[in-house]
């Protein structure tokens, strides 16, 4: 079995240096995706403005390893957030009315982000596990049938959150999975508490992420994420 990367940063003359494997920990994104951000700069002239928007060309070469200038790639990173930033349309207020549990239909939840249609919930759902709110249960449809549907507090959740950004470990479907030497530290510990928290509890249950955002006010979401990072870790070490 192949060893995952370390996280790795250098100094030369006076600057520092990182590889791959550290901007992915530091950014939250895939391996994968840090690769096409290289592979993508060959896209953009050279003379691209502003010149944050091109990702840094390679610096040293260590051990068949490349490294990237750490102050280009965080300026580079900061454009990337900004720009996606912008593309992001305004929700509708009215997504902040009502229940927080109330099952909202996909019909709706699309209508409330001004997505064109609900297809670009379906896509996230199936491509981008993890990156959109969960599904909650089922409500009938116009045509009678049962559609997916996601409580109104995960919609929420979800939108505070949301940047236009969903490159990150969802962005690479079927591709090497974060280990604990891409993850950065407050990320592994969250996952840590969970398996500690499903272990407690005689294993995984419904609610079992709620109950945990509970205990540590913070937003579900993240320990949606942390729980199910844990159940995959304890089927892999199986």
């Amino acid at each position: 079995m192949a060893r995952a990367p370390e996280p790795k940063t250098i100094e030369v003359n006076g600057r520092t240096y990182a590889n791959r494997a550290w901007i992915a920990a530091e950014t939250g994104a895939s391996m994968p995706t840090v690769r096409s951000w290289y592979a993508k700069r060959a896209e953009q002239p050279e003379d691209v403005q502003p010149a944050e928007s091109r990702f840094p060309e390679k610096g040293p070469r260590i051990d068949r390893e490349d490294y990237f200038d750490l102050e280009q790639v965080r300026a580079f990173h900061h454009w990337l957030k900004q720009s996606k930033q912008e593309k992001v349309l305004p929700t509708d207020p009215a997504l902040y009315e009502g229940d927080p549990d109330e099952l909202v239909s996909i019909n709706d939840a699309a209508a409330y982000f001004h997505f064109k249609s609900p297809s670009a919930i379906r896509k996230y759902l199936k491509d981008n596990p993890g990156y959109f709110a969960p599904v909650a249960g089922q409500v009938e449809g116009p045509s009678g049938r049962l559609i997916p549907a996601f409580r109104r507090v995960d919609l929420q959740d979800f939108d505070r959150r949301r940047n236009g950004d969903n490159t990150g470990r969802a962005g690479a479907p079927g591709g090497p999975r974060p280990d604990r030497a891409t993850r950065s530290p407050d990320v592994q510990q969250r996952i840590d508490t969970a398996a500690a928290y499903l272990s407690k509890i005689g294993g995984h249950r419904r609610g079992a992420a709620a109950e945990l955002a509970k205990i540590h006010g913070e937003p579900t979401w993240k320990w949606e994420r942390a729980v199910k990072a844990a159940r995959e870790e304890a089927v892999g070490g199986a």
